[in-house]
């Protein structure tokens, strides 16, 4: 028996919708690989001191290293605010 079109339609907005399991429970995470985008809570982003400060740059690098994500480097662009959560997206180097 097939599935219904609907069914399937259904399953794919919940999967969609749901939070990115690297997010759960954690008020900072990178999605995607290359590009990638580094997303933080703000008020965890005025705790370290802002964008560019030493802490934001130590917790990207952590979750580059721990996804094993741009082992040569990386640049980043792109910042700014994304529903509710300080975002920036970046590229690795070749």
């Amino acid at each position: 028996m097939k599935p219904r079109p609907l069914v399937v339609c259904a399953l794919l907005v919940c999967g969609c919708s749901a939070a990115h399991p690297d997010l759960q429970g954690k008020d900072y995470g990178v999605t995607g690989q290359d590009p990638f985008r580094f997303d933080v809570q703000p008020e965890l982003l005025r705790q370290w001191g802002g964008y560019g400060s030493p802490k934001f740059n130590q917790a990207l690098e952590e979750e580059l290293e721990r996804l094993r994500i741009c082992r040569k480097g990386y640049i980043l662009r792109n910042e700014g605010t994304r529903d509710g959560w300080f975002s920036v997206t970046g590229r690795c180097r070749s």
